[in-house]
């Protein structure tokens, strides 16, 4: 939710780079981008594009890339989980595992991020961030089919001493220090280095007795430091290094599970942040960190440039997600509370990525008759990727892990983009690029499952006696990727034995918690026959008695199907394939453009979860094909004055043709096997045993079509008054598809609804129908200096946050409210205002974002067991002072 300056306003898909340049003709502001990667005015853009300034995102108080999302019609940017998710104009991806590659491909300063978990730390000193519109490949490094988006820092000043300090306090007790300082050395260096420092409290607030710490604070450091050298008019050298941490609580979302099972609409809750909270504090450590060389030589009939960059992300995030969110008789819903509190079952998700690029372009100059650019394109990533659960006081679920020491990833691909001048008013472009993907990985999927009971002597219940045995508690560590053991049959027979499992599990375990009582049960073994290890009865009736005597037998602690619950994992992808654009454009006039363009665009196919097949005796890893985007684009661009005005107005109506569109689904071991040997994926419930593994299976499931139109315009008032605005008309249907299974139940416990279902006609998520953003700002000189202001208003209309669009096939008429995934439609609005002393170099801001705290989600998970919300930010404020000396 953001603000603008009087210069410009947030949300225009074209918000200028430099506000102090002015057209000659009509006295509007020019535009600058580099999303073509050469300088061009963004009227003079034949395509869709975004800029916005630096100095404007920090009026409006941006913390991090999600903040944009509400900022611009079409551009969704989520954060799930911690993973950063941007859809544009519907097309995008939430596979943020280590086999998934984002649709919208995220740079920083050109380098390409294969994660960007941390980014958001590195939003400081910013010139401009920088979102194309469309399949791009003919024209940068990586490829991707729903656009880019590149954040621009400033870069090192030659023969100019500057330096800026700024401090800033709002609520959620916000307090953030940054600093810049550029220093020339001699007449051909200089440099620059730049930091931040930003701490706030959480947006959650723990209601409920242990009073926790809880999500979404923040303790973020970022760090920048460039060098520039350039001896002559012919070369050019930049090179640069970058750090960023994130030490807060990250992000658990809500679970709404309780509420809805429970009859409690989610409209009646007042704030879905103030949560019972229960375990422990989540905790985050992100490093994320990378340098970059850039060579530039100027050969006299193009520039040679070449790229070098390597990035490092480690990402550790480990949390127990809230009970539930507060409202009234919340807490009478549990049978007994305390025990709900003290349950530590508990997540980890580690990421640890490292990728080079080599990358190296000629662009032509601007001749009279043609102009190109050709470039190579070198990308690999390495991944130690972690994922894992324990399931505290569980009799038959204590926990999966997903551990993949090596996830490699190779491109490398071939480019070129010609425009060759027609006549003075029209040029053709044509474009084409070439190739080459493959990935690899080797692991492990595990689901512990232990039989761990004993016989109640006082009920003559067989499962009555210590079902609630402990595991997580406080001290507990996994292993992550320091476990030794991938392969558990390590005896090579083809089986894996009780003792084999329960190796490879204690093999994951680093260091069991305090009270937990797993590892002593197991401490000579399998025990299927008993145990001297009798570990104290959890459950309690309403008399405060224990359900089992301490006397009773502990009749049996046995793994469930060893060889169902754990598969090796190997597999391999590789893909080629070729891209193009073709684009027409014509200067009616000097201030009016038309063009029609069409371009395509790929996204890698993969390699699903490995699992056993046991009619062959061999693990598959069934592969899915490359998605396929073909973009059509038709717009106009005009500048004019109505009558003493300078006005702006452009239009465009686009089209994409969406095929082989991937879809992921959680299938039962059992329901793979069977939808890869081409059946329906329904299976007989008898056959999904209990502690099955569970595989993630993704697969070509449909082909779809988006459209729609979008308007943009400006109007220059009198008395420095600026009113912006842009409107989108966006439809996006799946046309034709495959059943995908409905991955909202889970096929060991839900069976007969863990089916495939009919997703041809839903509407493709992350889409709202209609779209707008306004805003109006004035710059006012004073005596004493200058004071600016904006108002600006956004609305989204209703979305879906999954392609089932809350239908629940098995009650049409009654639907589940678990099942829904719909976000009503609203409004935004925010404000801000700040005063320029003197000269400029003291400058004091205020700012508020989303004014009537109306918080929406912006991402959902659900599952058999969860209906997990992660949600735009609340109404925060805040007040800075910020001093330059340029």
């Amino acid at each position: 939710m953001l603000l603008a300056t009087a210069a410009a306003s947030s949300f225009a898909w074209s918000q200028e780079a430099e506000p102090d340049k002015e057209d000659e003709t009509e006295g509007m502001e020019v535009i600058e981008v580099t999303v073509e990667r050469r300088l061009t005015s963004l009227q003079d853009l034949a395509g869709t594009a975004m800029s916005f300034s630096g100095d404007d995102l920090k009026l409006q108080g941006v913390q991090n890339l999600t903040d944009l999302s509400e900022s611009s019609p079409g551009l969704e940017i989520n954060n799930s989980g911690g993973n950063v998710e941007v859809w544009i104009r519907g097309i995008g991806s939430s596979n943020n595992t280590e086999l998934g590659d984002p649709a919208a491909a995220t740079h920083l300063d050109g380098v390409y991020i294969p994660r960007p978990s941390g980014i958001g730390s590195m939003f400081f000193d910013i010139n401009r961030v920088e979102v194309n519109v469309g399949p791009q490949g003919t024209l940068r490094g990586r490829n991707a089919t729903a656009g880019s988006v590149n954040i621009i820092p400033w870069q090192p000043v030659l023969d100019n001493w500057e330096y800026a300090l700024e401090l800033e306090s709002g609520n959620y007790d916000l307090i953030s220090y940054s600093g810049m300082v550029n220093v020339p050395i001699g007449d051909d260096m200089a440099f620059r280095f730049a930091g931040k420092i930003l701490e706030n409290d959480s947006y959650y607030n723990d209601v409920g007795p242990l009073n926790l710490g809880t999500a979404e604070a923040q303790d973020n450091t970022g760090l920048r430091a460039q060098f520039l050298y350039e001896p002559d008019d012919d070369l050019r050298i930049l090179l640069s290094a970058d750090y960023a941490t994130e030490k807060g609580t990250g992000y658990t979302g809500t679970n709404f599970a309780n509420p809805l099972g429970n009859d409690i609409d989610p409209d009646t809750i007042d704030d879905p942040r103030d949560v019972i909270a229960r375990g422990f504090e989540p905790r985050q450590d992100t490093k994320h960190w990378g340098a970059k060389l850039q060579v530039i030589y100027d050969l006299g009939f193009a520039d040679l440039e070449y790229n070098l960059s390597y990035r490092d992300l480690l990402y550790d995030y480990e949390a127990a997600t809230p009970l539930t969110p507060d409202y009234q008789g919340v807490l009478e819903t549990f049978d007994n509370l305390e025990q709900a509190l003290d349950d530590f079952s508990r997540f980890q998700f580690i990421t640890d990525s490292e990728s080079v690029i080599h990358e190296i372009r000629l662009v032509s100059p601007e001749e009279e008759k043609y102009y190109y650019t050709v470039g190579a394109f070198f990308f690999k990533e390495d991944q130690r990727t972690f994922l894992a659960s324990a399931g505290d006081r569980g009799g038959f679920f204590q926990g999966a892990e997903f551990n993949q020491p090596n996830t490699d990833t190779d491109s490398f691909s071939v480019y070129g983009d010609f425009t060759y001048k027609l006549n003075d008013k029209t040029r053709l472009t044509f474009g084409l690029r070439y190739t080459e993907d493959e990935k690899t990985r080797q692991g492990v999927n595990a689901r512990y499952a232990f039989a761990l009971g004993g016989f109640d002597t006082n009920t003559g219940n067989q499962f009555g006696c210590c079902l609630g045995v402990r595991v997580g508690t406080e001290g507990f560590q996994f292993a992550g990727t320091s476990r030794t053991i991938y392969d558990p049959d390590t005896d090579g027979d083809g089986t894996i034995s009780d003792a084999e499992f329960l190796a490879f599990y204690f093999d994951g375990i680093a260091s069991f918690g305090a009270r937990d009582n797993i590892d002593d049960i197991f401490a000579n073994g399998p025990v299927p026959g008993g145990s001297e290890v009798r570990p104290e009865c959890l459950d309690t009736d309403t008399t405060d008695d224990l359900i089992c005597n301490q006397d009773g037998t502990f009749s049996f602690a046995v793994p469930i199907s060893p060889n169902d619950s754990i598969t090796v994992q190997d597999g391999r992808i590789e893909n080629d394939f070729i891209d193009w654009r073709l684009r027409l454009e014509h200067d009616l006039n000097d201030d009016s453009l038309a063009y029609f363009l069409i371009a395509t665009g790929h996204k890698s196919g993969g390699f699903n979860d490995s699992f056993r097949d046991p009619d062959i005796g061999i693990n598959l890893a069934p592969i899915y094909d490359t998605e396929k985007v073909t973009f059509y684009e038709l717009g106009w661009k005009n500048e004019f004055n109505w009558g003493e005005v300078p006005s702006r107005l452009n239009a465009s109506a686009f089209y994409y043709d969406y095929t082989d569109q991937v879809f992921t689904s959680l299938l039962s071991v059992q329901q793979a096997l069977d939808f890869n040997a081409g059946g329906s994926g329904a299976v007989d419930p008898d056959d999904v045993a209990p502690g099955a593994l569970v595989v993630s299976f993704s697969f070509n499931a449909a082909d779809s079509e988006i459209y729609g139109m979008q308007l943009d315009g400006q109007f220059d008032l009198p008395y420095n008054v600026n009113f912006k605005w842009t409107a989108l008309w966006l439809e996006a249907e799946i046309k034709e598809a495959e059943d995908i299974q409905d991955f909202r139940f889970q096929a060991d416990v839900a069976p007969e609804e863990a089916v495939f279902r009919p997703i041809t006609g839903n509407r493709l998520p992350h889409t709202p129908r209609f779209q707008l953003n306004a805003a109006l700002s004035q710059y006012i000189e004073l005596d004493s200096g200058a004071l600016d202001y904006v108002v600006s208003v956004g609305w989204r209309d209703s979305q879906f946050l999954t392609i089932f669009n809350s239908i629940d096939f098995a009650q049409p008429d009654d639907p589940r409210r678990r099942l829904d995934d719909t976000v009503d439609a609203y409004w935004t609005v925010d404000a801000g205002i700040g005063y320029s002393h003197g000269d400029g170099r003291l400058r004091f801001e205020a700012y508020v974002n989303n004014l009537f705290d109306d918080v929406r989600t912006a991402a959902n998970i659900i599952t058999q067991f969860d209906n997990t919300r992660f949600f735009t930010r609340p109404r925060t404020f805040g007040v800075r002072v910020r001093y330059n000396y340029y």
